[in-house]
């Protein structure tokens, strides 16, 4: 089963956003009301849906999305992206100090149209996703606010799948400070 068959699976009627990002970024895709939300992992050398998806993500969600640390592979990630079908309507990439790179290079060039871009506050490897076909580039924080234009123009709502692109583990992450 391919990526875009779990999330139509799960989102049947939805405008199906599909997220490679990092998972301390979460928070940045919260909204109110909440957005239905699916976390996609690493199994059997195919990216899936797990058990306790979809939910609803609400900050809390997000706090604890923080923590999961997932396994990442950008080979079966760029795998998954090459074997891409019509069932996804947008295609984030976090951009993360160019490490999003890789990862939209492998998406075929017909689905670069759905793809946006997403840094936190510059990309300067701007001219570098443009030479690939990108066309759409926007902030974390504005996000948002492209899936639900583009959302409410297919006459769907909004509804996200979400691969963590950066792997974290107890030796190179800790829990944000509170003090």
């Amino acid at each position: 089963m391919t990526i875009a068959d779990e999330l139509t699976r799960v989102f049947a009627s939805s405008f199906r956003v599909l997220i490679f990002d990092n998972e301390v970024t979460v928070d940045a895709f919260v909204t109110e009301p909440p957005l239905p939300w699916a976390r996609l992992t690493a199994k059997d050398d195919q990216y899936g849906i797990i058990d306790s998806y979809p939910t609803a993500l609400t900050l809390a969600e997000a706090d604890r999305e923080e923590l999961n640390w997932d396994r990442v592979s950008s080979e079966l990630i760029c795998a998954e992206l090459g074997r891409l079908t019509d069932g996804i309507d947008m295609i984030a990439f976090g951009n993360n100090a160019a490490q999003g790179f890789p990862l939209a290079q492998a998406l075929p060039p017909p689905f670069r149209s759905r793809g946006v871009i997403v840094y936190g506050r510059s990309l300067p490897e701007q001219a570098h996703y443009e030479a690939l076909g990108y066309r759409k580039f926007c902030t974390r924080s504005d996000l948002l606010e492209m899936i639900a234009k583009e959302a409410d123009s297919a006459g769907r709502p909004p509804a996200l799948g979400f691969i963590n692109t950066i792997e974290h583990n107890e030796r190179n992450y800790h829990t944000p400070w509170n003090g």
